[in-house]
């Protein structure tokens, strides 16, 4: 089996389409197509169904995907390390965040990172807590800043935590009052993330636990789509304060306290990494920046670390 052949098989994968996947690996389709059947017949099965202009993974083809990532990363990351030996400031550093995380943490630190790092390729995608760690567990990304939590392929380190507030437009009644309780907060039009986001369970149930049941208006997968519809007057959210606090010095958005709160609103922040994965210079790099960022020790700074040449 050759690595050209994964990289066809997962760009195919990517596109959907040989001929787009021809165009991102700069060959020729009916190359694409060759590597194609070639890892077919050396797996013994069909890796996807073609259609007309369509091609479908099938279930051998979609249980493959994630060995196959696995597989070129692990090349990937080789070649990272030996070039980290090399130079000390070459490879490639792939992070998965929370929309939130990438959007008002990530640019300072990673502002920081660039000045100690400068050739150091960064790719920065983000998606729920789940996707990103599963994206880490198959090898997509090097780290994971999300929604603390546990798997037992994954160490992780709580870094902080996301404070969470009640905001409304200026305009909304709550905006005057300053402070309201939890009922009457559940029963104003609620604006809340999608199901799949830990911060609608987060939320939904700190009502749930005082017996009230919030009247959601809009479901929505966007920190900054929310905020919008919050200023607009189409509800009230609860909202990471990271996010808001800009529009609230603008007086765009008014935070509202919760006064009969059990406990303060707040989500825990993570880090993760891979157990038993080596760290190349430019991920302990990061780490260092990150944890430092929150004045937390870094535990991932004195073990499984690719060597470097001494300067």
């Amino acid at each position: 089996m050759e690595l050209a052949q994964l990289e066809a098989f997962l760009q195919v994968a990517h596109h959907r389409s040989f001929s787009r996947a021809a165009e991102a690996l700069f060959l020729t389709q009916p190359s694409v197509t060759a590597r194609i059947q070639s890892l077919e017949r050396e797996l013994g099965e069909r890796l996807f169904e073609r259609t007309g202009r369509s091609v479908t993974l099938t279930d051998a083809g979609r249980a493959f995907i994630p060995h196959a990532q696995r597989a070129l990363t692990a090349v990937q990351e080789g070649t990272d390390a030996i070039e980290a030996v090399r130079h000390g400031d070459v490879g490639s550093l792939r992070i998965g965040a929370s929309d939130s995380i990438a959007t008002y943490v990530l640019p300072g630190i990673l502002a920081r990172f660039r000045e100690t790092r400068p050739r150091v390729h960064v790719h920065l995608s983000t998606g729920t807590t789940e996707e990103i760690v599963e994206r880490l567990i198959a090898g997509e990304v090097h780290v994971a800043i999300t929604r603390l939590t546990q798997h037992p392929e994954v160490e992780s380190l709580h870094i902080y935590n996301d404070d969470l507030a009640l905001v409304v437009s200026s305009k909304h009644p709550f905006a005057s009052k300053g402070r309201v309780t939890i009922a009457e907060a559940g029963r104003e039009p609620f604006l809340f993330f999608e199901r799949s986001s830990s911060y609608h369970s987060l939320i939904y149930s700190m009502f749930l636990r005082v017996g009230v049941v919030p009247e959601s208006v809009m479901e929505l997968d966007s920190m900054e789509t929310t905020k919008h519809m919050v200023q607009a007057g189409l509800g009230i959210a609860i909202l990471p304060v990271v996010t808001v606090e800009r529009d609230i010095q603008a007086g765009t958005l008014k935070r509202v306290e919760i006064r009969d709160m059990e406990q303060p609103a707040q989500r825990e922040v993570g880090v993760h990494v891979l157990r038993n994965r080596a760290i190349a210079p430019p991920l302990r790099d990061f780490l260092r920046l990150l944890t430092g960022e929150y004045g937390m020790p870094n535990p991932f700074d004195s073990h499984r670390l690719v060597q470097e040449v001494a300067p």
